[in-house]
């Protein structure tokens, strides 16, 4: 196998679970347009990973799971929301109910964890991990320096019980 073709199968064994995580999570609890999600972000990957001028991508897993959100909510802008008829138009790649229940239950531990931070790493947090804001543009919007803006985020991530499929730093 080439060199790109080895670093993208590591980049898919280490970063797939998680990236379809947050893809599903993203459309709706669709396995279907989360998968889809997924396979954008690894052929950008692939195409990135081949092209000699790109530059050397530093943070990969971020980089993958913004190119399949990126997707994933795009793709659901140009959906055309018709509403079912009778229960037969119904799209059956959902999640079953007991997975949209652990979903929601992560979910709402999340927002209440996010919640009781304090005000500077709840705003730092939320600008550079949901809105998906640069630590440069955070740090404007914030009017504070790039080095507070990462410092703020360390103590956030800190402060956080990890999530299920995260990585804790404890394995080995």
């Amino acid at each position: 196998m080439s060199p790109a073709g080895d670093e993208w199968e590591t980049l898919y064994r280490k970063h797939g679970r998680k990236v379809l995580h947050v893809a599903t999570l993203a459309a709706g609890g669709s396995a279907h347009n989360g998968w889809d999600g997924v396979q954008h972000a690894f052929s950008q990957a692939w195409l990135h990973l081949t092209d000699p001028s790109k530059p050397p991508v530093g943070n990969w897993a971020g980089w993958l799971r913004k190119a399949a959100v990126r997707h994933v909510v795009e793709a659901a802008k140009g959906e055309t929301r018709a509403l079912p008829l009778l229960d037969r138009d119904r799209q059956q790649d959902g999640p079953l109910l007991e997975n949209w229940v652990a979903v929601k239950e992560e979910y709402q531990g999340i927002l209440k964890a996010v919640a009781a931070l304090p005000a500077r790493q709840r705003q730092a947090l939320s600008l550079c991990c949901i809105a998906g804001f640069s630590v440069k543009e955070t740090a404007l919007i914030m009017d504070i320096e790039d080095g507070t803006v990462r410092s703020l985020i360390s103590q956030a991530r800190q402060a956080l019980p990890p999530r299920h499929g995260e990585e804790t730093g404890d394995e080995q």
